[in-house]
């Protein structure tokens, strides 16, 4: 555990809070995704869609629509910050992400205190008891992210957006596609474990939902770590070093998952994924009860203290990077597979 919380502390603490699979990881699911798509009707629709920006490079663009402030009139604020982000910071790109949040912004009439809709297209939070999706269940919302891909794939076939969606063109539904069809197959993004303030695990769909127990897709669980030492660890704390979270942690995409390491055997895995069975917009609840299975694999073991504030210390058990990193790499390749699946399917002509 030393060595996993050492390898990944300053990326889990400093970056991947805000992007899940971290934009390395989005990128090696886009890059896979077009290597799968070469030469077929699908990717040069998809080239006509996103002109100068490939596949990779807007996997990342739901996330870095997170960038606009509607508080400060819907300013961009983090220019410069996220490098995966730089393609889309130009005059016209900020004018197409603050567009998209202007109309993706408060209509899917949230509960008090809940993120704006656009943010909440990035995940669900099902209790981890759960073996399906299903409405109505916790963490299911009619806007959450299997809604999100759904919605997105409708105006890829040529419907318009479904309310409360507010996808203003086939190029806006890919591009938000594109993101969180990688989103679906992180674990932590569809799965999330609710604890009492003892740190046991309770069932809202059993007991009646207890904010007090809503760990934020495990945002909360932390793992007790030391700050980092040296002149890297004093750049670390002053740029807000913080204990890793578990979901962070999940987020982070080792260097040995980055698209560099796209080859031909990965590429082969991925052709191998068995098909989605169904109606294609099926498709994103099947992919989250998958997902859903691997949260339960992400949270078997652990074990959780009593809370402390606003967090829960999470010990993790014995071997808990090696399963990790075997099912980052399996999800990574899901992800691809059915990203290319879906483009296919919608762009067969």
């Amino acid at each position: 555990m030393r060595r996993l919380c050492a390898a990944l502390l300053l990326s889990c603490s400093l970056t991947s809070a805000v992007h899940a699979w971290s934009g390395q990881g989005h990128q090696t699911i886009g890059t896979l995704t077009t290597q799968l798509l070469a030469g077929t009707p699908a990717a040069a629709r998809v080239t006509q869609l996103l002109g100068d920006v490939t596949l990779a490079q807007v996997s990342v663009w739901a996330d870095c629509a997170r960038g606009i402030d509607p508080a400060r009139d819907f300013d961009y604020t983090t220019r410069g910050r996220y490098a995966e982000c730089a393609p889309f910071e130009t005059e016209a790109g900020i004018a197409e992400l603050r567009a998209f949040v202007q109309r993706n912004l408060r209509q899917c009439n949230p509960a008090p205190g809940a993120e704006d809709c656009h943010r909440g297209y990035h995940y669900a939070n099902l209790a981890y008891q759960r073996t399906r999706y299903q409405p109505g269940i916790t963490g299911a919302r009619p806007d959450d992210i299997v809604g999100a891909a759904v919605a997105a794939i409708r105006v890829l076939q040529g419907e318009p957006s479904p309310a409360p969606f507010g996808f203003a063109s086939p190029r806006e539904a890919l591009l938000v596609l594109a993101h969180v069809v990688g989103d679906l197959h992180q674990p932590l993004h569809v799965g999330s474990v609710y604890l009492d303030a003892q740190g046991q695990p309770v069932d809202p769909d059993e007991t009646g939902l207890d904010r007090a127990t809503f760990t934020r897709g495990s945002n909360q669980l932390v793992i007790p770590a030391r700050p980092p030492t040296g002149a890297a660890g004093l750049a670390a704390v002053a740029a807000g070093w913080r204990m890793p979270n578990l979901h962070s942690v999940w987020d982070n995409v080792p260097a040995t998952l980055a698209s560099e390491g796209v080859d031909a055997p990965w590429l082969g895995a991925a052709r191998q994924v068995e098909p989605t069975a169904g109606a294609l917009t099926s498709w994103p609840a099947q992919w989250a009860e998958q997902s859903l299975a691997q949260a339960r694999a992400a949270l078997a073991g652990l074990s959780y203290g009593p809370r402390q504030g606003e967090v829960w210390p999470t010990t993790l058990p014995a071997g808990y990077e090696e399963r990790m990193a075997e099912i980052k790499r399996r999800q990574l390749t899901l992800a691809a597979a059915r990203l290319a699946a879906v483009l296919r399917a919608v762009f067969a002509n």
